[in-house]
């Protein structure tokens, strides 16, 4: 391994809501190596996902633009989704190191970026393989926890929702990524070359279901539940009242307490699992005296509701629960205590550090590909003014309904412009649980009118075309009437 140019290790997880993590101020969940981990590291407070859905974020963090550049809008599900591929004609990060430096790279983990043979056919040089191991799941690149594992159920929770399985801890598929990895970074260990590695988690994305060999450790009594679970809906769009309505009246996972309290067990268990996956990953670094001149991201490509608003999972609304997420730098060098970070960062910075950290210098754009971040090193660093002042997120409305919407937030006020519903603005400071829509408050009048128009430049500057039609439908929705709470 070279020491002139830093190592690159990215921990990617998949659907981990940040409240979850101790170093954002969780007291119950068990996460000694990202407690760790942290305290060496950069902490944003204010980091956001480009869209909640896996695929257009995941396919976002590997091409560094918004989904409505690479036109991935969906779940690359084989079957269902209509955008299997991303566009011909993006260069994702893999093709970008492989063009312009000597480092040799590697992905170990979910992919879901497309068909499993998008993974197995790329530039990056060490991947999982079909077949090795006898693993049945290696033949996809989804690795979803409700797949085919070749386990049974031991302990079930909500009828199958989460639970424990008879899968070996080896095998489960969080696991095997660490150790994939882990074996990586040994092959390394001879050769003077440094490394970009992913060790892309499958968890802890729902159904929370975990080896009975760990098992679940914590008790349903012990398990908080969300201040904004029980939300009315009062003056919210009429499409998250349908939706909050529908699962009252199927009476979902998410309506009852003791249901969701037992659930949770699964997935903090689930998160503890990673936790210990991080350490084992670190670890090794240490072992080959690589740890000091590796910088290391954990991040997660959106949240998970887990129970907040009344749902689980995600789903066609734009609150914090999904599409704040966490992160952590740990830059390479000297180890040393960082301060939390609260400028608006986006997945798309990622992107846009590791080539920074791989050339040296910044850079802002793949091949011909502007990049739509920007690198996070002189924020971290202290050598530079972060100018964005907000975060620009959208959804695109495929998955979860046909339907459309974008976000900007600055952590104090959040700004939703629903294309074919009423809009949306939070005051975050003062209702940071998203219950009281403020956008028709005559009180608020300057403040929607300010945050729209900052909306509107933000989509100009990152050439979102679906805002063209905003100026032709954001005035006659603003009269629709949704002030009666739901009867739940």
């Amino acid at each position: 391994m070279s020491d002139a140019k830093p190592n690159l290790l990215v921990f990617f997880c998949d659907q981990l809501q940040k409240r979850l993590l101790g170093c954002y101020g969780q007291k119950l969940v068990r996460t000694p190596n990202l407690d760790r981990l942290a305290a060496e590291s950069a902490v944003f407070d204010n980091a956001y996902t480009p869209t909640a859905i896996c695929s257009p974020a995941r396919a976002s963090l590997m091409t560094g633009v918004y989904p409505h550049t690479h036109h991935m809008f969906n779940n690359s599900t084989p079957g269902y989704s209509y955008c299997h591929h991303l566009r011909p004609e993006m260069t994702m990060i893999q093709d970008w190191f492989a063009d312009n430096t000597d480092y040799e790279t590697a992905y170990f983990g979910k992919w879901h970026i497309g068909p499993a043979t998008d993974l197995f056919a790329s530039r990056f040089q060490h991947t999982q393989k079909p077949g090795e191991a006898n693993l049945p799941y290696l033949a996809s690149s989804h690795w979803h926890p409700s797949g085919n594992l070749g386990g049974n159920m031991v302990h079930s929770v909500a009828r199958g929702s989460a639970g424990t399985l008879d899968t070996p801890l080896a095998d489960f598929p969080d696991v095997y990524a660490a150790t994939r990895t882990n074996e990586f970074l040994d092959s390394m260990a001879q050769k003077n070359r440094p490394f970009l590695a992913f060790c892309a988690f499958p968890g802890p994305h729902s159904p929370w279901k975990i080896p009975e060999e760990f098992g679940i450790r914590y008790a349903p009594a012990d398990i908080p539940l969300p201040a904004n679970r029980h939300d009315r809906f009062t003056g919210k769009p009429i499409s998250q009242r349908k939706m909050r309505l529908r699962e009252s009246l199927r009476k979902s996972d998410a309506q009852n307490d003791d249901t969701l309290r037992e659930l949770m067990t699964c997935c903090y268990s689930y998160l503890e699992l990673i936790d210990e996956q991080v350490g084992r990953v670190v670890a090794k670094l240490k072992a080959l005296g690589q740890y000091e001149n590796t910088l290391i991201v954990f991040t997660a490509d959106h949240g998970d509701m887990a129970g907040a608003h009344g749902f689980l999972s995600k789903g066609s609304y734009m609150y914090d629960e999904i599409y704040r997420i966490p992160m952590l730098l740990k830059p390479a060098g000297a180890a040393q205590s960082r301060p939390h970070c609260n400028e608006p960062v986006c997945l798309m910075d990622v992107t846009a550090t590791l080539l920074h950290a791989a050339q040296g210098t910044p850079v802002h754009a793949m091949n011909k590909q502007t990049l739509h971040g920007q690198s996070l090193l002189p924020l971290v660093d202290g050598q530079g003014a972060w100018d964005r002042t907000v975060s620009y997120c959208e959804y695109h409305g495929d998955w979860y309904g046909h339907y459309s919407a974008r976000m900007v937030t600055d952590g104090k006020i959040k700004l939703v412009w629903n294309l074919s519903d009423l809009s949306e603005l939070y005051d975050l400071e003062n209702d940071p649980h998203e219950l009281k829509n403020l956008f028709l408050d005559p009180a608020y009048t300057e403040v929607r009118d300010k945050y729209l128009a900052i909306l509107k430049a933000e989509a100009e500057r990152c050439q979102d075309g679906q805002m063209k039609f905003f100026d032709t439908v954001s005035e006659g929705l603003t009269t629709t009437d949704t002030t009666q709470p739901l009867d739940l």
